[in-house]
Protein backbone atom coordinates (compact mmCIF):
# COMPACT_ATOMS: atom_id res chain seq x y z
CA UNK A 1 0.00 0.00 0.00
CA UNK A 2 2.88 2.42 0.70
CA UNK A 3 3.94 2.34 -2.95
CA UNK A 4 0.38 3.07 -4.02
CA UNK A 5 0.19 6.07 -1.68
CA UNK A 6 3.42 7.51 -3.05
CA UNK A 7 2.29 7.00 -6.66
CA UNK A 8 -1.14 8.54 -6.05
CA UNK A 9 0.28 11.54 -4.17
CA UNK A 10 2.87 12.19 -6.87
CA UNK A 11 0.27 11.98 -9.65
CA UNK A 12 -2.11 14.32 -7.84
CA UNK A 13 0.58 16.86 -6.96
CA UNK A 14 1.95 16.76 -10.50
CA UNK A 15 -1.55 17.59 -11.74
CA UNK A 16 -1.82 20.57 -9.38
CA UNK A 17 -4.00 19.15 -6.60
CA UNK A 18 -3.33 19.93 -2.95
CA UNK A 19 -3.39 16.94 -0.63
CA UNK A 20 -3.68 16.76 3.13
CA UNK A 21 -3.30 13.59 5.19
CA UNK A 22 -6.03 12.97 7.76
CA UNK A 23 -4.65 12.26 11.24
CA UNK A 24 -4.54 8.59 12.29
CA UNK A 25 -6.55 7.45 9.26
CA UNK A 26 -5.63 6.01 5.86
CA UNK A 27 -7.36 9.05 4.30
CA UNK A 28 -6.32 12.11 2.34
CA UNK A 29 -8.27 15.24 1.51
CA UNK A 30 -7.75 16.13 -2.15
CA UNK A 31 -8.47 19.81 -2.83
CA UNK A 32 -9.77 20.72 -6.28
CA UNK A 33 -10.32 24.32 -5.14
CA UNK A 34 -10.32 25.93 -1.71
CA UNK A 35 -14.00 25.11 -1.26
CA UNK A 36 -14.27 21.87 -3.29
CA UNK A 37 -12.55 18.73 -2.09
CA UNK A 38 -12.81 14.95 -2.05
CA UNK A 39 -11.80 12.39 0.55
CA UNK A 40 -9.62 9.54 -0.70
CA UNK A 41 -9.65 6.62 1.72
CA UNK A 42 -8.06 3.21 1.72
CA UNK A 43 -10.53 0.62 2.97
CA UNK A 44 -8.60 -2.38 4.33
CA UNK A 45 -9.61 -6.02 4.33
CA UNK A 46 -12.20 -7.31 3.46
CA UNK A 47 -12.69 -4.47 0.95
CA UNK A 48 -9.01 -3.71 0.18
CA UNK A 49 -9.85 -0.83 -2.12
CA UNK A 50 -9.44 2.91 -2.57
CA UNK A 51 -12.63 4.97 -2.24
CA UNK A 52 -13.17 8.57 -3.38
CA UNK A 53 -16.01 10.44 -1.67
CA UNK A 54 -18.34 12.03 -2.43
CA UNK A 55 -18.94 10.23 -5.67
CA UNK A 56 -20.82 12.63 -7.86
CA UNK A 57 -21.27 13.24 -11.56
CA UNK A 58 -18.99 16.27 -11.51
CA UNK A 59 -16.20 16.27 -14.11
CA UNK A 60 -13.69 16.87 -11.30
CA UNK A 61 -14.62 13.56 -9.70
CA UNK A 62 -14.20 11.67 -12.97
CA UNK A 63 -10.85 13.38 -13.60
CA UNK A 64 -9.60 12.44 -10.12
CA UNK A 65 -10.78 8.84 -10.48
CA UNK A 66 -9.00 8.50 -13.82
CA UNK A 67 -5.81 10.07 -12.51
CA UNK A 68 -5.74 7.81 -9.45
CA UNK A 69 -6.52 4.72 -11.51
CA UNK A 70 -3.64 5.53 -13.90
CA UNK A 71 -1.28 5.99 -10.94
CA UNK A 72 -2.34 2.60 -9.57
CA UNK A 73 -2.09 0.86 -12.93
CA UNK A 74 1.55 1.99 -13.22
CA UNK A 75 2.38 0.01 -10.07
CA UNK A 76 3.90 -3.50 -10.15
CA UNK A 77 1.29 -6.18 -10.85
CA UNK A 78 1.13 -7.36 -7.23
CA UNK A 79 0.10 -3.88 -6.07
CA UNK A 80 -2.50 -2.99 -8.70
CA UNK A 81 -6.00 -2.43 -7.33
CA UNK A 82 -9.19 -0.88 -8.58
CA UNK A 83 -10.60 2.32 -7.18
CA UNK A 84 -14.26 2.77 -6.33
Amino acid sequence: MAQEIVAIREALKKSGYRIRKQPKQPSWTVYVTDDKFYLLTYKPYPISDWVLQPQDNDACCHTLLNLIQRALSNQPETFTREIS
